[in-house]
């Protein structure tokens, strides 16, 4: 059992996120008990992660995407209002890290994803203020586009859409990876030498401006992509201060 406070100071020096200008409130977003034994991780805050970390009975739900966005927090209705109600009938606390769970070059979503695909993290892009978000990976033998794509349908679960170059015997050498709404990265990730953008989900200009900057663009899903970094996170938290955690999986098509 450990002190929630302590855990959220961890997380917050992990994570280093005071650094990152963040549209998210990162850290402890809703308050329960102060001490956890059990914590549960998930990709975002829904009625369905919530009840699944109550039937658990987790003193923490700790996710990627909480419940505060930005400076509005009223009213204090429908959606928002059950989901606050389930935390506070269950006296559970919501702790969420958006910015700084992406970022991070060890445990974030990006970095763990480029090294599961196979790819050795070589650099870095796509700044949000001061803060790099994006990893650029590399693997000089090369995967094929076909065999990228195929390595990452078998991380998420779903069959990944490519545009741009979709030449499948392409040699991909040199990835970015910027999960989730990355769309935006695409001539970040060209000008960083990448054959390949990885991403969660893309836009319809995706398509024609991959094409003329000469880059696949790889959208393998917001939620797909985003899964690894805080099962990282709550290995490192299991490991530090002997609790147990279970991530609470909620596929998502988009």
């Amino acid at each position: 059992m450990a002190h929630r406070d302590e855990i959220i100071r961890y997380c917050d020096e992990r994570l280093r996120s005071a650094a990152f200008q963040d549209v998210a409130v990162n850290g402890l977003q809703v308050s329960g008990r102060v001490q956890i034994n059990r914590l549960a991780v998930a990709v975002s805050t829904s009625r369905m992660t919530l009840m699944e970390a109550a039937n658990w009975r987790a003193d923490a739900l700790l996710v990627h995407h909480g419940l505060l966005w930005g400076g509005k927090l009223g009213p204090i209705t429908g959606v928002f209002a059950d989901r606050l109600r389930l935390l506070f009938e269950n006296e559970m606390n919501l702790i969420a890290y958006h910015l700084p769970l992406d970022g991070h070059p060890e445990i974030g979503n990006c970095a763990r994803l480029c090294i599961a695909s196979g790819y050795m993290p070589a650099g870095r892009f796509a700044k949000v203020g001061a803060e790099p978000l994006g990893i650029v990976g590399e693997w000089p033998q090369g995967h094929t586009l076909d065999d990228l794509v195929g390595t990452l349908a078998d991380l998420t679960d779903r069959e990944p859409t490519v545009v741009g170059m979709d030449d499948g015997q392409r040699l991909i050498e040199r990835a970015g990876f910027l999960t989730g709404s990355g769309y935006s990265a695409v001539q970040e990730a060209a000008e960083a030498g990448c054959q390949a953008l990885v991403t969660g989900d893309i836009r319809e200009s995706t398509m024609a401006e991959a094409r003329e900057l000469g880059i696949s663009v790889i959208a393998a899903g917001h939620e797909a992509t985003e899964r690894l970094g805080v099962q990282a996170l709550a290995a490192e938290l299991a490991a530090k201060f002997g609790i147990a955690t279970q991530f609470i999986d909620d596929p998502n098509p988009i």
